[in-house]
């Protein structure tokens, strides 16, 4: 047997043992697959070369939407990189844990989503950041390696965001075609009583200019107004008297405006002459695992068992084939 192979084999078993001491006396969820509980805090430091091995051989090529080189990454690796890049800091290990399955999942699920750029997925928010790995970070990706999100036992399409601000939001209210995911539910997140208030300011004329990349064309916007919201609370639709077309939904506001300006579509709305005041609560599209939020439950107690059951209620989590 090559050396290689026989490094690889030591690596298993040595990973094998490591995982089988986390997960001992967890409960299964739905379809067998035990999920690790936060209990991961004296294990010795992880080498990617663990990951590597875990992983069964599964790549992922990774590239940037400005062009440049293309990273062929262990699955495994990645994922490690991924909580880094994801996760708020000093995240306790359940949520890092829970984050990492999801990230594992959104990665299988979307491999070749940029098959025409020459990778599998961006190292954007437009599919996945990801920074050096931790140790941290590597022990939470270890002990829940090859475990997805699964609906009909097939892996699902999931997402996360940074912040729900307190209760997460139906994939259908958010994309038009987030009906193809009725499994995103919306629910309830009470682990975000004091957040504070994020405030933008803008005047009527920035708007206009902001949302004219979109379509909307006029020479004047003569107000902006909340048409409607979704079951959450959330902004679903805007109205521009003064442009044609004069509604946008609140999604589109916020890329308009810029998604680290205005935050999220969980705000409300005041105008003082031409000035436009937003004030909300959130931090993302608020569908699916709420970074956030998760890192609170973890560090309450809760289990990445708990934590995933509580953000995709619908879903079962599974382990990968070989």
């Amino acid at each position: 047997m090559p050396a290689r192979t026989v490094f690889q084999a030591v690596l298993v078993a040595l990973a094998s043992v490591l995982m089988a001491s986390v997960w001992a006396d967890q409960a299964s969820v739905p379809g067998g697959a035990p999920v690790p509980g936060a209990q991961t805090a004296a294990l010795e430091p992880v080498a990617d070369a663990a990951l590597e091995a875990a992983g069964n051989g599964r790549t992922v090529r990774v590239g940037s939407l400005g062009g440049g080189s293309v990273s062929v990454l262990p699955l495994e690796v990645y994922v490690a990189r991924v909580l880094a890049g994801e996760a708020a800091p000093n995240t306790a290990d359940g949520a890092l844990q829970a984050l990492a399955i999801a990230a594992r999942t959104f990665t299988i699920v979307n491999a070749g989503r940029h098959d025409r750029d020459g990778f599998d997925i961006c190292d954007t928010t437009h599919c996945q950041v990801f920074r050096a790995a931790t140790a941290a970070t590597r022990r939470a990706v270890l002990v829940s390696a090859g475990l997805v999100l699964t609906y009909n036992g097939t892996p699902a399409e999931v997402f996360y965001s940074a912040s729900c601000g307190g209760r997460t939001e139906r994939a259908s209210e958010v994309w038009a075609a987030g009906g193809r995911f009725p499994y995103l539910l919306g629910v309830d997140d009470e682990v975000h009583e004091g957040d504070p208030v994020w405030r933008l300011e803008r005047s009527l004329d920035e708007v206009r200019d902001a949302v004219a990349r979109l379509g909307p064309r006029g020479t004047r916007l003569e107000d902006l107004r909340i048409d409607s919201r979704s079951g959450s609370g959330r902004v679903s639709r805007v109205s521009l008297p003064g442009l044609s077309p004069d509604t946008l939904t609140g999604d589109q506001l916020r890329s308009a405006l810029g998604f680290a300006e205005l935050r999220s579509t969980a705000f409300t709305m005041e105008r003082t002459g031409d000035r436009m005041r937003f004030e909300g609560r959130g931090y993302g599209h608020g569908v699916g695992l709420c970074v956030v939020g998760a890192g609170r439950r973890a560090a309450r107690g809760e289990t990445a068992e708990a934590i995933l059951r509580h953000y995709f209620p619908a879903l079962e989590t599974r382990r990968l084939d070989p």
